[in-house]
């Protein structure tokens, strides 16, 4: 093992070694679709109740539409206005073409005296998959974009670089390596703060087997990588508390083809899909992630792009994304736990705060029920989670179906909220109980 990989794997060990804080803003999404964006029919100005209920805490305005055809100054305004009119928090894409001063103009348009701020940029998306655009040329316009961005009001968070899947070496390079954008600008103020990535883990053709093990594998793999790199960039360049470089996967779905919506298939708007997304934020929850925003809000005019967690008009019913991503928003506060499972199709994620423990148990199999043991410490049972309690947690739950438990500090159950294929079968939403 050469020394960087050995760097990189003490550096791993001290990301996941403890909980991690969760972000206010960790539960994120999407804009997209609105009426008009591509010339296509869109219904987001209907939806915001509904996007509210969900829980909701950043919405990126994003993408390849609003990167290639930014919208006028007009559409961002109701765009950046209707997200914070949820209580949310835009995350603001530049354009890659943006020249300083436009960029500058952007910030300090919406950062002006009278205005809720945004806080969260990010420039450019995806580049090297649209545009083929190479490594030195996307440097050179973060470089060109971002300080003039940071002039213009220092408090924003400057995020980068948004590419297709994590590609190792522009990573490395723009993160601690020979194109390092780590460091601070010639005004000594930081260029950015942190790193996004987008993953699809799967294409056409894949598997039930592809979502459950393979797809979030990939994902999991590639979060660790970066949150290891970002830890070496930190103690490269002395970035400590406030300043400390973060990461976020700002776009991820089962698959980037979605091939029906077959609410019992493995597609993006499937129940499974649903508990993926679950894995996902749960990845994100372990290795302190600032942001995971699924792709996306509403995009029902076509099956091959029909990703959002709200489904098709007129009803526009919560789909099983929308259900997970509003059981974990509602409950999972303070820090993550360290939790395991030795049952590969049954999956375990929580997080305390000083008032409660929320834990979340998925049994992805299509088949059988599982009555389980939970331990609330690391012992050795099928389910555990690291809370310090010498006590357990026993139940049963049926296959495909979710469960959250609510206990109190000392770790009495409190509620149980269970959703399952059944009740998203039937548009129903979660069933909670309360102890």
């Amino acid at each position: 093992m050469n020394l960087l990989r050995l760097t990189l794997v003490t550096l791993l060990a001290t990301v996941v070694s403890s909980a991690q804080e969760i972000s206010p803003v960790f539960f994120g999404q999407n804009h997209w679709l609105a009426q008009g964006d591509e010339s296509r029919i869109g219904y987001l100005h209907l939806l915001w109740p509904k996007i509210k209920e969900s829980g909701v805490q950043l919405i990126r305005i994003g993408g390849n539409e609003y990167n290639i055809h930014p919208p006028s100054l007009a559409r961002w305004t109701a765009m950046v206005d209707s997200v914070q009119a949820i209580g949310a928090e835009p995350l603001l894409q530049v354009p890659y073409t943006f020249t300083a001063a436009q960029a500058a103009e952007l910030v300090k348009y919406f950062n002006a005296p009278g205005r809720t701020p945004v806080r969260y940029w990010s420039i450019g998306n995806e580049p090297m998959l649209h545009e083929a655009i190479p490594l030195a040329e996307v440097h050179a316009y973060l470089l060109r974009i971002a300080p003039a961005m940071r002039a213009a009001d220092p408090s924003i968070k400057i995020l980068i670089f948004d590419e297709a899947w994590l590609r190792q070496p522009a990573y490395n390079a723009f993160c601690g390596g020979n194109m390092d954008l780590t460091g601070k600008d010639a005004n000594g103020r930081w260029l950015i703060d942190g790193f996004n990535f987008h993953n699809y883990p799967n294409g056409e053709k894949f598997t039930r087997h592809d979502v459950i093990v393979t797809g979030v594998q990939k994902i999991r793999d590639q979060a660790k990588e970066l949150a290891a790199l970002i830890e070496q960039a930190n103690l490269k360049q002395g970035r400590t508390g406030d300043a400390r470089l973060t990461w976020s996967l700002t776009e991820v779905n089962v698959t980037y083809a979605n091939p029906d919506r077959d609410i019992e298939g493995c597609g993006n708007p499937s129940f499974l899909g649903g508990q993926f997304m679950a894995e996902i934020f749960g990845i994100g929850l372990e290795y302190g992630a600032l942001t995971v925003a699924p792709w996306c809000l509403s995009e029902t005019d076509a099956v091959k792009t029909d990703f959002g967690f709200l489904g098709l008009p007129p009803d526009f019913s919560p789909r099983s994304s929308y259900y997970h991503t509003q059981m974990m928003a509602r409950y999972f506060k303070g820090h993550s736990i360290k939790t395991a499972s030795q049952d590969p199709l049954l999956k375990i994620m929580g997080a305390r705060n000083e008032k409660q423990i929320s834990i979340l148990v998925l049994n992805e199999d299509q088949e059988s029920d599982r009555v389980f043991k939970l331990s609330l410490n690391l012992a050795d049972s099928l389910l555990s989670a690291d809370v310090g309690l010498k006590t357990s947690l026993e139940g049963k739950i049926p296959s495909q179906t979710s469960q959250l438990y609510v206990l109190n500090a000392k770790g009495k159950l409190i509620e149980k909220i269970t959703y399952g294929i059944k009740e998203n079968l039937r548009n129903l939403p979660p069933k909670i109980e309360r102890f």
